[in-house]
């Protein structure tokens, strides 16, 4: 009995050795690594439990023998071990060959017993090492088909969607593709719950037949990176929508959002598919998401004070020039470029007048950056299409938006710190941006630490670099210094599910559009309205928002709120969340240095608000003032966006004669056609007062009802209210 005893501890021993690895691991191991584990099982990672009940049964066997022990007794009993062991594999458990030692030593028993469980949860391993892939994602069908939560379908296996997936954490979820085994495994190592749909079509109408039945909330992300795929899908859905008539396109409308990533270069192509999607589907410029972003938290005026700035005048000091200089001019340089004109605007004061003061621009790029199909059919467009020669065809011409130098130099170049010296050292009074985008992470903070000791070297402290990395954050590097700052960080830019579904700033824009709705209702009927008339009206503004206004007046909407940030800077101001500890500025305080000595007109409507807001009256006497040195900004903001898309001025015959039919109705146009990109209002803040002169005699009307110049005045007029309804407080600079 003792050496039973001694082989059955040695066998318990073993088997809670091994129940402790296979706890510990599946415990201590990463999803990935966890799975992997368990899929050893495939391969009999724990036939060492079959190998230490062999022993077992052999001293039980051999108990039970009555005969004496020979060599042929012992050889049988290990022969007839393996033979239980092998049944003990198919759970054929069979205590009758060690019966008598188990009813002779309670120890044996419970090991024996510790052993049938050990190999019930081996058996069950190794199913789940089959079966657990199919098992998790049959339950995240389920998932999907039978809760009632809001759906995220993304289109494309790749890097990116996995970003926007993660992104997620209250919708039900899953990535469709036409996957093959290996990306499964990923996915589901991953935790993502994916679809082998390989019928698109199909999948389509399924998604739409949901919302048909259930009308829940449904989000659907394109990005395939394969563009003619991406414009399939978006075919695909705008057939499927156009064939469910009215009453489900509207249903639709209000239940499902589609977003398509594609490449800029065929960001026309894109545009004429959303216009066809009932409003329905948005197209995804992720260059423009990084370039409205870096705008949005570095406006050119944040780094400038009163040395640079006068703000009680909101203009640039005399002798201080403003340059930026890309290194690289790719993408992401060519977007930022675009969206910084159309945000980066100054004024000056010259001989007692306000005049322009373009930021010079200077694009450093081994290629010739300057010819480029994209900036040829739009920024390029207003200087090379507009006949000067004739500038009697037209209202008084707006200036060019920017001064831009193209040099055609490599990093690697000898002469290339020399010429970024000769531009940042010009001038001492002058204030220079670098934006480093021309390689992978690495490369451009490589390039940004070379300038950061540039910049101690040439003794500078007005120049402030900005270094693309797609991936890397300032954290996780040793590029501290103040003057170095991290842009285009995609994850939470671009591929991110609440950008995509509406940031601040596009929360802003909608929130600026639905109230002047409410404001012209109000001012129409000459009163209030009830709380349902502005429910109505809120839900009829976010219709027209997507299903009338062309893409281009959506995002003059959003580019004027980006401003905003600017124009403070600009007087002295900024804005933070409402949260952040820096002190507010009351709305008195603001208005005093806003609107010293040229007050906002609220008397007409005392009294009356537009959701919150003061309703304001405005004339055509405008006075010299810091409030209208603003609105002249604004109007030049709005030029330089408006030339940035490629708009061109409309003639004087087409503001006064060209008519349109609209709703079934002819109108005058005023020269404002998007489709041939053409706008009467593309002028500058005088040729604005001509423009309503010609317009009101026209029509017979006064030239109040025709004035256009209020627009350029309403943002910052607004601006107390608009900040404070979405969550931000003004402060000092």
């Amino acid at each position: 009995m003792i050496i039973q005893n001694i082989v059955t501890a040695i066998c318990l021993f073993a088997l809670i050795c091994e129940l402790f690895f296979v706890i510990i691991n599946i415990i201590i191991k990463k999803r990935a690594d966890r799975i992997a584990f368990l899929r050893t099982f495939k391969k009999g990672k724990c036939a060492i439990i079959y190998v230490i009940a062999i022993p077992l049964y052999f001293v039980g066997i051999l108990y039970a023998e009555t005969e004496a022990i020979t060599g042929n007794t012992i050889l049988n009993t290990f022969f007839s071990s393996v033979h239980e062991i092998i049944n003990l594999v198919v759970l054929k458990y069979d205590v009758a060959p060690v019966s008598a030692l188990m009813e002779a030593s309670p120890f044996f028993a419970f090991t024996i017993y510790f052993t049938f469980v050990m190999v019930g949860l081996n058996a069950i391993l190794f199913t789940l090492s089959f079966t657990s892939q199919q098992i998790w994602s049959f339950f995240g069908w389920v998932k999907r088909r039978f809760t009632f939560n809001e759906r995220l379908f993304i289109y494309g296996d790749n890097d990116e969607n996995e970003r926007i997936y993660n992104s997620d954490t209250t919708r039900n979820k899953v990535i469709i593709d036409d996957l093959d085994e290996k990306a499964c495994e990923k996915l589901y190592q991953n935790k993502m719950y994916y679809s082998l749909l390989k019928d698109d079509e199909d999948s389509i109408r399924w998604i739409v037949g949901s919302i048909k039945r259930y009308s829940k909330r449904h989000i659907v992300v394109i990005n395939t990176r394969d563009e003619e795929k991406n414009m399939r899908l978006c075919r695909m859905f705008t057939q499927i929508i156009d064939e469910g008539g009215e009453a489900l396109q509207e249903k639709l409308f209000d239940n499902l959002r589609i977003f398509v990533f594609g490449d800029p270069k065929y960001e026309t192509i894109y545009a004429d598919i959303v216009a066809t999607a009932h409003g329905c589907l948005s197209y995804v410029n992720k260059y423009q998401e990084i370039a409205i972003d870096f705008i949005d938290n570095y406006p050119l005026t944040r780094f400038m004070d009163r040395r640079h700035l006068d703000y009680e005048s909101a203009t640039v000091k005399d002798g201080v020039d403003i340059n930026m200089i890309f290194i690289g001019f790719g993408k992401t340089s060519q977007q930022i470029f675009l969206t910084s004109v159309a945000n980066n605007q100054f004024l000056a004061e010259k001989n007692g007048k306000i005049v322009s003061k373009p930021v010079n621009y200077y694009m450093f790029d081994k290629h010739k950056a300057e010819n480029n199909k994209n900036l040829n059919h739009n920024y390029y467009r207003f200087m090379n299409e507009i006949d000067v020669a004739h500038k009697e065809l037209y209202l008084p011409l707006p200036e060019l938006p920017a001064n831009e130098e193209y040099i055609n130099i490599d990093t690697n170049d000898q002469a290339f710190y020399q010429r970024i010296k000769s531009i940042v050292t010009r001038n001492k009074n002058d204030v220079s941006f670098i934006v480093v985008s021309f390689g992978s992470d690495l490369e451009n903070i490589d390039m940004a630490q070379k300038l950061v000791e540039k910049r101690q070297e040439w003794g500078l402290s007005n120049l402030v670099i900005f270094v693309k990395a797609r991936t890397h954050k300032k954290s996780d590097t040793l590029l501290e210094q103040d003057c170095c700052y991290f842009i285009g960080h995609e994850a939470s830019i671009v591929y991110n599910i609440n950008k995509l579904l509406g940031d601040d700033l596009f929360k802003m824009s909608q929130l600026r559009n639905q109230v002047y709705d409410l404001e012209y209702k109000i001012t129409s009927q000459g009163s209030m309205l009830t709380e349902e008339e502005i429910r109505l009206l809120a839900i009829e503004s976010h219709r027209k928002w997507y299903k009338n206004k062309s893409q281009m007046e959506r995002d003059s909407s959003i580019y004027c709120c980006l401003s905003l940030r600017s124009k403070l800077n600009l007087m002295g101001f900024d804005y933070v969340k409402k949260d952040d500890p820096r002190s507010a500025v009351s709305e008195e305080e603001f208005l005093r240095a806003y609107a010293y000595g040229d007050p906002i007109d609220y008397s007409k409507y005392e009294g009356v608000l537009a959701d919150g807001k003061k309703i304001v009256t405005y004339g055509i006497d405008f006075k010299n003032s810091l409030r209208q040195s603003l609105a002249i900004h604004e109007h030049q903001r709005w030029n330089a966006f408006m030339i940035s898309r490629g708009m061109i001025p409309s003639t004087l015959d087409q503001i006064l004669n060209e008519k349109r039919v609209v709703n079934g109705k002819t109108k005058f146009t005023n020269g404002r056609v998007y489709e041939e990109r053409r706008h009467g209002n593309l002028t500058t803040f005088d040729g604005l007062v001509t423009f309503r002169k010609m317009v009101a005699q026209r029509d017979g009307a006064s030239e109040a009802d025709k004035d256009v110049i209020k627009y350029d005045y309403q943002l910052l007029d607004d601006a107390y209210w608009l900040l404070s309804k979405t969550g931000f407080k003004i402060i000092k600079k």
